[in-house]
């Protein structure tokens, strides 16, 4: 199993743990190992799972302080929070590369999947290889699902170490950390052997788990890699293009209705957006799972190749039923509707009425109501 992902991945060595947050405490311990340093640099809007340390926001002087309750101060004293994707976070990496034990990056945040800084991950792969420092890819998402490579495959980016989770377990629990020989060496002190004059290449720290390597989970995972190797990258590619697709027609829909509402994406995974704020927008959600289609709120989504076109047709009209319900109430704005042919405001459909705007936000003719002053009643044709 170990091979196969090395094989997909381009990685040298591959070692195993139960979850993605368990694969990233791996690497950043490997990290600091190997280099002999502390800071750590992590990005706004990034996701690195349970961890203390990575459970942090930023502040405006670029340290980082505990995000949740119960988390020690001093767990983030290590750590540099920078704004992902810009030239001032450049400058900064650049100027204390020498200090940094790793930059950890989530390629492609699954908070922002839009945002794909291709150029930004070169230099920053730059700036390290140059420091010895070492780049983290955190692919617990985008690993496997969205290339058999990976973002790193598809940006041409190498990282040094990569953490990977969720796809390559069809199912089950698993984590996995892979990357270069002489940092991966730093589990096990690379290859040496009992009863002779070998000994561990490099120092070595510590990790453990129960259930790492547990052999149900390894089944799985080595069934659904070979799946992905005999099937090469059109697997991921052809949903990558539904995908797509699917993001396409809604958003073409929502720009139609006049609804602030738009799919963003990438590869596989895609997420609700609202380019507006309205008090009960996420109804959104309710109105389609009543309509059979459960959408965790405001969360990423991701399709696999077990869903079937019926799937995404189902998604895409409880998806554009769901927006027109929200503006039928209220809840979210409308396009108004055009006025219609031959409703001239000077040619009236009755003497005396004038022209409005039905509680739907079409046109028709209003009259004085009897008995009303400043009351009007529509004129039905």
């Amino acid at each position: 199993m170990a091979r196969l992902v090395c094989e997909l991945t381009g990685h040298e060595r591959a070692a195993l743990c139960n979850t993605g947050s368990e694969a990233v405490l791996g690497a950043l311990r490997i990290a600091r190992t190997v280099t002999g340093r502390n800071t750590v640099v992590l990005f706004t809007g990034s996701y690195h799972g349970i961890n203390d340390e990575v459970i942090v926001r930023g502040t405006r002087k670029h340290t980082a302080v505990p995000a949740a309750p119960g988390i020690l101060r001093n767990t983030s004293e290590n750590v540099l929070v920078l704004d992902y994707g810009t030239d001032e976070s450049l400058e900064i990496i650049r100027s204390r590369a020498h200090e940094l034990a790793a930059v950890l990056v989530e390629p492609v945040q699954s908070r922002r999947p839009d945002f794909q800084p291709v150029d930004f991950l070169k230099e920053v792969r730059k700036i390290t290889a140059d420091a010895g420092s070492v780049l983290i890819f955190d692919e617990v998402i985008t690993g496997f699902r969205a290339h058999p490579g990976g973002t790193q495959a598809m940006f041409g980016i190498h990282a040094d170490l990569a953490t990977y989770g969720k796809v390559v377990g069809g199912g089950y629990p698993i984590g996995v950390m892979a990357g270069k020989r002489e940092y991966m060496d730093a589990l096990d002190g690379g290859h040496w052997q009992y009863g002779d004059d070998s000994i561990p290449t490099v120092g070595v720290t510590y990790f453990a788990g129960t259930f790492v390597r547990h052999p149900l989970t390894l089944a799985a995972a080595k069934a659904s890699l070979e799946h992905m190797k005999q099937q090469g990258p059109a697997l991921q590619q052809g949903l990558n293009d539904r995908t797509s697709a699917m993001a396409a027609e809604i958003n073409a829909f929502c720009e139609e209705v006049g609804a602030p509402i738009r799919i963003k994406h990438f590869a596989s995974m895609w997420r609700t957006h609202f380019e507006q704020d309205h008090p009960l927008q996420d109804l959104l959600f309710a109105m389609m799972r009543s309509r059979g289609i459960h959408i965790l709120d405001n969360f990423p989504c991701f399709f696999t190749t077990a869903h079937s076109e019926t799937d995404f047709q189902a998604i895409i009209q409880a998806y554009k039923q769901s927006v027109l319900e929200l503006q039928e109430a209220g809840m979210l704005p409308r396009k108004p509707a055009p006025v219609a042919t031959g409703m001239d405001a000077d040619k009236p459909l009755v003497p005396g009425a004038r022209l409005g705007r039905d509680p739907s936000g079409r046109p028709a003719w209003y009259v004085p109501a009897p008995g009303g002053e400043g009351k009007y009643m529509k004129v039905e044709s």
